[in-house]
């Protein structure tokens, strides 16, 4: 199995590369994809994905925050069947929008998030309707942006609230004890993903 990593907002594929490294260990075949946040260019990054996907087994598609909204917008578009593309898994994605990306353009800030709202960032309703089993990881350790934004009413990764990690149709759902970023370097979060892509649906956090 293959599987291609996709970066959140304000990243670099680098920041994945811990998780790949532990994803390899575990016997996969990985590939990180690059792209730029806040310029988006979707038909360039739906054809790098196009390319990674190994045509010779079968594919899972992993996305931090806004990375899974890409992978969102790519199924939308390509429509891959699920024997070419299994299982998606989230980690920190905002899948119905995030209530930060409102409170950031009200401050007058929103042309720091460049394009990225057009893809899936404001907030909207909507379900998983694609074949591939969704697994959504989300973060409950409130550091970050969002705390000093919007205080911590609601109990979130630091920037995305547990809620907004949430879409009808997805196959399960985990909350780990990780802000926003820090849950990319979770050990555990490597053999949560290979749990999920083994059996649909992630171990319970002690």
């Amino acid at each position: 199995m293959k599987i291609i990593l996709l970066h959140g907002l304000y990243m670099h594929g680098i920041a994945l590369q811990p998780l790949r490294q532990r994803l390899n260990q575990l016997g996969y075949t990985t590939e990180v994809i690059s792209y730029n946040t806040v310029a988006i260019d979707d038909e360039k990054l739906f054809c790098a994905i196009d390319a990674a996907l190994d045509q010779d087994c079968i594919n899972i598609l992993v996305g931090h925050s806004l990375g899974g909204l890409m992978i969102k917008n790519y199924l939308a578009a390509r429509k891959p069947s699920n024997t070419q593309i299994s299982h998606v898994i989230t980690i920190g994605s905002p899948l119905q929008g995030a209530s930060i990306i409102g409170k950031i353009q009200e401050i007058g800030l929103g042309t720091i998030l460049g394009n990225s709202p057009d893809y899936g960032l404001q907030q909207h309703e909507d379900e998983w309707r694609f074949p591939q089993k969704l697994g959504s990881i989300a973060g409950t350790f409130a550091f970050g942006i969002r705390s000093v934004l919007l205080g911590n009413e609601h109990p979130s990764d630091g920037t995305v609230t547990v809620e907004e990690t949430k879409i009808t149709g997805m196959t399960d759902h985990l909350e780990i004890h990780y802000a926003h970023t820090s849950m990319l370097y979770s050990a555990r979060l490597a053999i949560q993903i290979d749990n999920f892509i083994r059996h649909d649906h992630f171990q319970p956090e002690s």
